[in-house]
């Protein structure tokens, strides 16, 4: 195979150096004749000008991204949409009159009112505006898992010399039903200035309509005027407080709880969003706009409080002994331990609920019970030795708020123990965009 190559080889190389001499021998003859052989230089073509549709196409196209290198998309996590908490329950207290001793069934004495509302303070249940229930029930935001409402009845001085200065000292809010013919008539009726002063302070005025006659006594009136004269009572009182407050009323409450689903449908026309009774029945998402709850709190007995503020069985207020989610031995050591804290904001969407109550000494095991906002009572494990009860949330939660109850017994022949706290959940750091590299 070598000795092949090179024969190969041996007769190219001649063949080659012939070419060259050839060539050059050609070249000497064409310089003779006059000819150049220098390379002829390369004659550009050229294109044809473009039109002034083609000119503007082709600055479009320079000035896009269209030539542009792609760039990497952010991964954006696409955010929950709100979700409305629909297992809320709520009550609504109703008081009339109040004054400094003594009791009737609609006058409360002011000490009894203070320890009423100190009850509902050391529950840790919300107290919140009606205005917040409105909203909820329109499916507009959020409300606590188990919530309270404030009104009073009619117009009393008592509220605003009594009962106010405790509500504005606890925070809470409330509602003043209102009726035309007794206010700022001096006696015992509230003034202007006196229902202005609380409104800066959370109270929501309402409509009790213009002289808190029943709606549905007709008097000798024949159906029409009886129409004309319910028209009045209603609309006649909405517009009187609308224009001296100088707020939309939207909430209505029926003189002595008296009315009928006529008088109801023709309210809600009026524009009324909300109408009151004196139905011992709690809000919930269910309850008709037009005919919700109250429980008329009375001068000489608690009962209505306490079914009032007795939550899904658990007990009211009142007979229930509520610890402090923050309360201390004398050692200034927590009492009981909480995972999440209190009013913590957290991250983590899916956590352990964690109470550990060695700090109280003695507690029932078959006593303890767990219940969660959205959630109700849960199946929590209680261990006995680290006196630790917890619970693993099965899923995400899909709230920024989060309620808590535990309660738990000492001894059998003692009452249930509560703690109430709620913690927070910071969901716009689960959809916080990823950067890319």
């Amino acid at each position: 195979m070598r000795i092949i190559s090179t024969l190969l080889l041996a007769a190219i190389l001649p063949l080659s150096t012939s070419c060259k001499r050839i060539e050059a021998k050609l070249d000497r003859l064409a310089r003779a004749a006059g000819i150049t052989t220098e390379d002829a230089k390369p004659v550009k073509a050229t294109e044809p000008a473009l039109t002034p549709e083609q000119q503007a196409m082709e600055a479009r196209l320079l000035n896009s991204a269209v030539f542009e290198a792609a760039k990497p998309e952010e991964i954006v996590p696409k955010a929950v949409a709100f979700e409305l908490n629909k297992s809320a329950v709520v009550a609504i207290l109703g008081y009339h009159d109040f004054r400094e001793r003594g009791g009737s069934p609609m006058i409360i004495a002011a000490p009894k009112f203070r320890e009423q509302m100190q009850a509902i303070k050391d529950s840790g249940i919300p107290v919140i505006p009606l205005s917040d229930l409105l909203a909820w029930k329109k499916g507009q935001k959020n409300i606590p898992e188990e919530a309270i409402v404030i009104t009073m009845d009619d117009g009393w001085e008592g509220v605003h010399t009594y009962a106010f200065p405790v509500l504005k000292e606890f925070g809470f809010p409330f509602t003043a039903y209102i009726y035309k013919k007794y206010v700022n008539i001096g006696g015992r009726s509230m003034s202007w200035d006196q229902i202005r002063e609380m409104m800066k302070s959370g109270c929501e005025i309402g409509s009790h309509s213009v002289s808190h006659e029943s709606l549905r006594m007709k008097k000798g009136r024949n159906e029409a005027d009886h129409q004309r004269w319910l028209l009045g009572e209603l609309k006649d009182s909405k517009e009187f407080l609308e224009k001296n407050l100088g707020v939309p009323i939207t909430s209505f409450a029926y003189p002595f709880g008296i009315f009928d689903d006529s008088t109801m449908e023709t309210a809600l026309q009026m524009g009324y969003e909300t109408l009151v009774t004196v139905n011992n029945q709690k809000v919930t998402w269910d309850s008709p706009m037009g005919k919700l709850g109250r429980y008329i709190v009375h001068g000489e007995s608690d009962t209505n409080f306490k079914l009032a503020t007795s939550f899904r069985g658990r007990g009211d207020v009142a007979s229930n002994h509520f610890l402090k989610a923050e309360a201390k031995n004398e050692e200034g050591k927590l009492l009981i331990e909480l995972k999440p804290a209190p009013e913590e904001l957290i991250t983590e969407r899916q956590p352990t609920i964690q109470a550990n109550l060695k700090g109280l000494g003695t507690v029932l095991a078959e006593s303890v019970k767990l219940r969660i906002g959205g959630f109700g009572v849960v199946p929590a494990t209680y261990d006995a030795a680290t006196m630790t009860v917890s619970y693993q949330l099965p899923y995400k939660l899909r709230r920024e708020d989060c309620a808590i109850t535990l309660s738990f017994k000492r001894a059998p022949e003692l009452a249930d123990e509560v703690v109430n706290w709620r913690f927070k959940v910071d969901l716009a750091a689960s959809y916080t965009p990823v950067k890319l590299p």
